[in-house]
């Protein structure tokens, strides 16, 4: 497997970070987040795995105590509660950082995976999350992915991969349950990984292939993965539904605006699935129930009709 490319190099010139982008689709950027911030980020994590009793109280890194790890959640919904993401992104260096890169204002957009992967000596399979792309079921928002690794992660804790360079086929098609290109493979060259520390953070456009490999180590993998927009391009509609049926919605906005879309069959509407962080696909005529008056939403929309419709993370 390939080594990342380290974009550090670049920061502060926008022409090379440009031509690093245009390119290979990613920026690789090493010990760059301010250490105190994300180690505060980290240590919220770490929380969490004390409170499941598997990892010791003194414990400064996520080192598994042997503990039975059976039932362990897939999302961590207290670190939701606590708002833990927003906090970190407010902070100004880390705002600092990622506007610097950006270019320009950022809006984040309400979807955040608190990765907490448990370690698993048996596994089999390198594919932990399986290979997909960001950015096939949110059609509409021009948004990166900013990967966040929270400890040290080798080989054996695993870590993202991506297929550098394939983001310029557009996206997969889905064939017999795996993923692929119609006019050929990912050519296996082409995926890349790295030794990740606290501190790093990868940067992907919504059309890369990537993947989560397994955790075959004695440590939980702590990442978070947040998407970043643009103030100048297109935002989502972001709020909570006011009303909804079969064919409308109506949502209040944070800007405090009534947003009426239209729903056809069309739109990509996704539901809130039990103990999991992603939204499953939904019918229309469910749509009323999985997303009913006070649900906080995100939508995009073309000349007034949705796109895609689908709840907060």
């Amino acid at each position: 497997m390939r080594e990342l490319m380290d974009s550090t190099h670049a920061l502060g010139d926008r022409e090379a970070l440009t031509r690093i982008w245009e390119e290979h689709g990613y920026w690789f950027f090493r010990d760059v987040l301010d250490r105190e911030a994300t180690t505060a980020l980290r240590d919220e994590y770490m929380r969490e795995l004390k409170a499941l009793e598997l990892v010791d109280a003194d414990s400064t890194d996520p080192f598994w105590n042997g503990r039975p790890i059976e039932n362990f959640p897939a999302t961590f919904r207290t670190l939701h509660q606590r708002k833990v993401w927003q906090k970190f992104v407010r902070e100004p260096r880390i705002n600092a950082f990622f506007e610097d890169v950006l270019d320009d204002a950022v809006y984040w957009i309400p979807m955040d995976y608190y990765r907490i992967v448990a370690p698993n000596r048996n596994a089999t399979s390198d594919a932990y999350l399986g290979l997909h792309q960001d950015g096939m079921s949110n059609p509409g928002v021009e948004f990166v992915t900013c990967w966040m690794p929270l400890t040290d992660i080798d080989d054996k804790v695993g870590g993202l991969v991506i297929a550098a360079g394939q983001e310029k086929r557009g996206y997969m098609a889905f064939a017999d349950g795996k993923a692929g290109f119609t006019d050929g493979p990912i050519p296996e060259d082409s995926w890349s990984t790295a030794d990740y520390r606290l501190g790093d953070v990868v940067i992907f456009t919504r059309t890369m292939p990537h993947y989560g490999r397994s955790n075959t180590s004695d440590r939980f993998r702590l990442s978070l993965d947040i998407r970043a927009v643009r103030r100048s391009d297109r935002l989502p509609v972001v709020g909570t539904v006011k009303s909804i049926s079969t064919d409308q919605i109506v949502i209040r906005s944070e800007e405090e605006i009534d947003v009426t879309l239209v729903l056809d069959d069309k739109t990509f509407l996704r539901g809130p699935a039990p103990n999991s962080p992603n939204p499953v696909p939904i019918n229309r005529h469910d749509v009323t129930q999985a997303l009913p008056a006070g649900t906080a939403v995100m939508a995009t929309e073309e000349n007034g009709v949705a796109l895609v419709l689908r709840p907060q993370n």
